[in-house]
C-alpha cells in the first residue's frame, strides 16, 4: 500500500511538474521609446528583480525576456540619463509592455554620457547634447556649440569661423551628418566651417572614435549627427520663435519653425523652418577686429508620408552666409607680415559697423534628400537614402584688380563648385538568437571645378562601400562587430606647362571594428571598441599651390602621399549613482601612419595678393593618446558641482618629436543652482563656469612662425527661467563669456598670428512655443 501511494505521489510530481514546466514558456515583449522624439533607445535594460532576469533592447528599441511563468512581478526599465521605471506587472501568457522614460537629467541641462542617439555605435563614447544645454548654444556655430564637450575643440578662423576637433583630428576625418546625410562640401579648408544651421536640431550627437565601418574613410576621428525632432505623428500644429541677441558685434539671430500633420490625412506631415543672422564688427578687449562681421540667411521644408509598415519624407535645406575675412592677416609684403606677427596689436583696427568688406567670403550650400523605409515583415527594416548637395563658395581678395572696369565687376577671385550625388540602402535586421544588426551598401559622386585663381584643381570622385555590422546582447553584455570594404576612384583635371592632365588615383582598403559593452553593476558601466580606418588624401593635400584665402596662409601639396591607416583604441567607465555622482573616464589611443598635416615653411610665399606664411602638406606616422573625463556631483538636490578635463598628447613617431596644432590641455569647472518652481515660474537656474587651457608646450621647436600663446582663463555665466504669460510659456535665458574681458590667443586660431580673440559677450535668449 506505501508503494502504491509512493509511485503515485511520483507521477502526480512528474506531471505537476510538467505542467508547471509548460506554463513558464511565455515571454515578455516590448520596445523602450524616448518619451519626446519617439526615437528607439537601444541598450535600456528591462529588469525582473523576483526572478533576478532582464534583457537589453537592441538598435531598434525592441526587447524580449522569454520563459516566462505566468504571475505578478515587478519590473523595471533603466537607460542612461533617463528616469527609471518601475511598475508592476502581470504575464498572463505572452505579454506587450512598451516603456516611455524620459530625458529629465538632459532637461536639467546635466551632462551625461548617453548611448542612445548613436545606435550604430554604442560601444564607443558618445554624448548627447540637448534641451537646456542645447538651447544655451542657440545663435552659435556650430563648431562653436559643441566645444565644450569633453574631447571636442574648436578649429578656429578669426572670430566667426570655428569647425569641431574631436582627439585632435578634424576636417576630412570628421564626418557630419546633416539629418542623416553626410555633409558634402568644401569641408577639406580648415576654415571652412560647416555649412548648417543649428538651430535646426533638437539634438547634436558625437560620437568620438572611428566609425569606418558605418560611415566611409572620412569618419576617422568621429562623427557629429546633427538631428532635427520627427515629424509630428498626430493631428495639430505646433512651432517655436527663438530671438538671439548678442553684445559683441551687436548681433541678432532670429529662426523659427512651424508644423503641423494633418487631420483629415493622417499619414501626411510638414515642417517649415528659417532662420535670420547678423552681426556687425566684433571686439577684442582692446580694440576692434576689422572686417568680421557676418550675416546668414538659411531656410528649410520638410514633407513626411508615414503609414504603419512604410514611410517615406522629402527634405531640402539652402544655407547662405557671408562672411568678412580679419584685414589684418592679408598684409602686402614679407617684412610688414613679420612685423605683423611679432606686434601684440593689429596695425589696422577699424571701427564698428555692419559692413562686410574685402577680403571676405560668401557660401551657399543647398540639399536635397528623400528617404523611404518599408518594414520588411517582423524580420526587420528597409531603408532607402538618396541626396544631392550642391555647395558654391566665392572668395574675395582684399584688393581689387587695378583694372576700373574689372573692379566693377566686383567678381571673386576664385570660385569653387561642388555637385554630390549619394545613394544609400540598408537592412536593420530584428532579433535573431540574440543577434541584431545591419548590412548597407553606399555610394557618391563629385564634381568639382574651380574659377579664377588656382587654388585645388578640377576633379571627379566616385565611392563605393559594403558593409555588416552584427551586434549580439545577453543580459548585461553587448557585443559589437563590423567589416567594411571601400573603393575611391579620383580623377584630376589640371594644366601642367600648358598641357591638360588627367591623373587618376584609385584607392580600397577594408576596415573592421569589435566592440563591447558591460554592465557591472545597476551604477557602473564599461565599454571598450578597437577599430581600424583608413583615409585617402584629399584633393588639396594633393594638389593645393596657392593662396589659402579664410587662413591667409600659402599652401603646397604633395603628389606623393599615401593613403592613412589607423588603429584606434577608446575604453571607457561610466558610473552614474542618482541624484549623487554622474561620472565618465574614457582614455583613448589612436595609432596613425602615414598622418598628413600641414608643416610650417620658411620663408613666406610672395605674391600679387600679398606675403602669406608657407604651409606645405607631409605625412609621419603619429600617436595620439589622451583622456577625456567629466564628474558631476549633486552638493544638495538642488545644486551641482561639475568638471570636465581634456588631455592630450599628439606626438610624431618619425622624428620622435611632438605634432604641431593640437590642442592644449582643458579644465573646465561649473557649478550650477536649479530653484524651485512656482506656478508662473518653472524651470530658473544660475551657471557659473571657469576655463583653463594650457599654454601648448608640447610643439617641435623652431617649427613656426609665432611661439603658442600663453595660457588662460575665462569666467563665464548661464541663467534662465521659464514664465507662464497666461497659458504661453516663454523661456528665457542671458549667458556671459569671457566675463572679465580677458586678453588673449587660442593655439588652434588660425589667426592668432594676427589678433587676439573675442572680447565680453553678453548674450540674451528668448524661446517661444507655439502649440494648437
Amino acid at each position: 500500500m506505501l508503494m502504491k501511494k509512493a509511485i503515485l505521489l511520483f507521477f502526480i510530481g512528474i506531471v505537476s511538474g510538467t505542467v508547471i514546466r509548460a506554463q513558464c514558456t511565455f515571454s515578455l515583449v516590448g520596445k523602450v521609446i524616448d518619451h519626446h522624439d519617439r526615437d528607439p533607445l537601444e541598450f535600456a535594460e528591462i529588469y525582473i528583480p523576483e526572478l533576478k532576469r532582464g534583457a537589453l533592447t537592441d538598435s531598434l528599441g525592441n526587447y524580449i525576456i522569454a520563459g516566462l511563468c505566468n504571475g505578478n512581478y515587478t519590473i523595471t526599465c533603466r537607460h542612461m540619463g533617463c528616469e527609471d521605471i518601475s511598475m508592476p506587472i502581470t504575464i498572463n501568457g505572452n505579454t506587450l509592455q512598451n516603456f516611455y522614460p524620459e530625458h529629465h537629467l538632459q532637461e536639467l541641462g546635466l551632462v551625461n554620457v548617453v548611448l542612445d542617439k548613436a545606435p550604430e555605435k554604442t560601444t564607443q563614447s558618445s554624448y548627447v547634447m540637448r534641451g537646456r544645454e542645447l538651447d544655451e548654444t542657440r545663435g552659435r556655430t556650430l563648431g562653436d556649440a559643441l566645444k565644450n564637450i569633453t574631447g571636442v575643440s574648436a578649429m578656429q578662423t578669426g572670430s566667426g569661423i570655428s569647425k569641431p576637433v574631436i582627439h585632435g583630428l578634424h576636417s576630412n576625418r570628421i564626418l557630419i551628418l546633416n539629418n542623416g546625410i553626410r555633409q558634402e562640401g568644401q569641408q577639406w579648408g580648415s576654415e571652412h566651417a560647416p555649412e548648417i544651421d543649428p538651430f535646426i536640431a533638437t539634438n547634436l550627437t558625437v560620437v568620438k572614435g572611428a566609425n569606418s565601418v558605418r560611415y566611409g574613410p572620412d569618419a576617422m576621428a568621429g562623427v557629429i549627427l546633427v538631428e532635427p525632432a520627427k515629424l509630428r505623428d498626430s493631428a495639430g500644429i505646433d512651432g517655436e520663435l527663438n530671438l538671439v541677441g548678442n553684445s559683441n558685434g551687436r548681433a541678432g539671430s532670429i529662426s523659427g519653425i512651424l508644423e503641423q500633420n494633418l487631420k483629415r490625412i493622417s499619414p501626411l506631415s510638414w515642417r517649415l523652418q528659417g532662420t535670420i543672422k547678423k552681426s556687425g564688427t566684433v571686439s577684442a578687449p582692446r580694440y576692434f577686429l576689422k572686417n568680421t562681421s557676418s550675416e546668414e540667411y538659411n531656410f528649410s521644408g520638410t514633407l513626411g508620408w508615414t503609414k504603419k509598415n512604410y514611410g517615406t519624407e522629402i527634405f531640402y535645406s539652402q544655407f547662405n552666409t557671408s562672411i568678412g575675412i580679419l584685414s589684418a592677416a592679408h598684409i602686402g609684403n614679407v617684412s610688414d607680415l613679420l612685423d605683423a606677427i611679432a606686434r601684440t596689436e593689429p596695425l589696422e583696427k577699424g571701427e564698428f559697423t555692419y559692413d562686410i568688406q574685402r577680403p571676405n567670403q560668401h557660401i551657399e550650400h543647398e540639399l536635397f534628400k528623400m528617404k523611404s523605409y518599408l518594414y520588411t515583415g517582423d524580420a526587420g527594416k528597409l531603408n532607402m537614402v538618396y541626396a544631392r548637395q550642391y555647395n558654391i563658395r566665392s572668395e574675395y581678395d582684399k584688393e581689387q584688380p587695378l583694372s576700373d572696369s574689372l573692379a566693377g565687376l566686383n567678381r571673386p577671385e576664385l570660385q569653387l563648385e561642388i555637385t554630390s550625388h549619394s545613394a544609400d540602402v540598408f537592412w536593420e535586421h530584428t532579433s535573431i538568437k540574440r543577434f541584431t544588426g545591419t548590412f548597407g551598401v553606399s555610394g557618391l559622386t563629385q564634381t568639382n571645378t574651380f574659377e579664377g585663381r588656382y587654388f585645388i584643381p578640377n576633379y571627379r570622385n566616385y565611392t563605393g562601400g559594403i558593409y555588416w555590422i552584427e551586434r549580439w546582447t545577453w543580459e548585461k553584455l553587448q557585443l559589437e562587430a563590423g567589416i567594411r570594404y571601400d573603393y575611391r576612384h579620383l580623377q584630376v583635371f589640371k594644366f601642367e606647362n600648358n598641357v591638360l592632365v588627367s591623373p587618376v588615383y584609385e584607392y580600397r582598403n577594408v576596415s573592421g571594428t569589435f566592440g563591447a559593452i558591460y554592465r557591472l553593476t545597476d551604477n557602473l558601466n564599461a565599454n571598450i571598441n578597437i577599430g581600424t580606418a583608413w583615409r585617402p588624401p584629399a584633393v588639396n593635400e594633393l594638389y593645393s599651390d596657392g593662396i589659402h584665402h579664410g587662413t591667409a596662409t600659402y599652401e603646397i601639396g604633395n603628389k606623393s602621399l599615401k593613403p592613412e591607416q589607423a588603429v584606434n583604441t577608446t575604453f571607457s567607465l561610466q558610473y552614474n549613482k542618482k541624484e549623487k555622482w554622474n561620472v565618465e573616464v574614457s582614455p583613448y589611443y589612436n595609432a596613425i601612419s602615414n598622418f598628413i598635416y600641414l608643416q610650417p615653411e620658411m620663408p613666406p610665399t610672395v605674391t600679387i595678393h600679398g606675403a602669406f606664411p608657407t604651409f606645405r602638406y607631409t605625412q609621419v606616422n603619429a600617436a595620439f593618446t589622451g583622456i577625456d573625463a567629466q564628474v558631476n556631483y549633486y552638493i544638495v538636490p538642488q545644486l551641482m558641482l561639475t568638471g570636465k578635463a581634456s588631455i592630450l598628447r599628439a606626438s610624431n613617431k618619425t622624428t620622435g618629436d611632438y605634432l604641431i596644432q593640437m590642442p592644449a590641455d582643458k579644465l573646465q569647472g561649473e557649478l550650477t543652482y536649479n530653484f524651485k518652481s512656482f506656478d508662473k515660474i518653472k524651470d530658473s537656474y544660475i551657471t557659473v563656469s571657469g576655463i583653463f587651457v594650457n599654454k601648448q608646450f608640447r610643439v617641435p621647436p623652431n617649427a613656426d612662425y609665432a611661439l603658442p600663446p600663453s595660457a588662460y582663463t575665462l569666467l563665464n555665466f548661464e541663467m534662465g527661467t521659464k514664465l507662464y504669460l497666461g497659458k504661453q510659456p516663454v523661456t528665457i535665458g542671458l549667458g556671459g563669456t569671457n566675463l572679465l574681458n580677458t586678453s588673449y590667443r587660442d593655439y588652434m586660431n588660425r589667426l592668432r598670428y594676427y589678433a587676439d580673440e573675442m572680447g565680453r559677450n553678453i548674450t540674451l535668449r528668448v524661446k517661444i512655443p507655439i502649440n494648437d
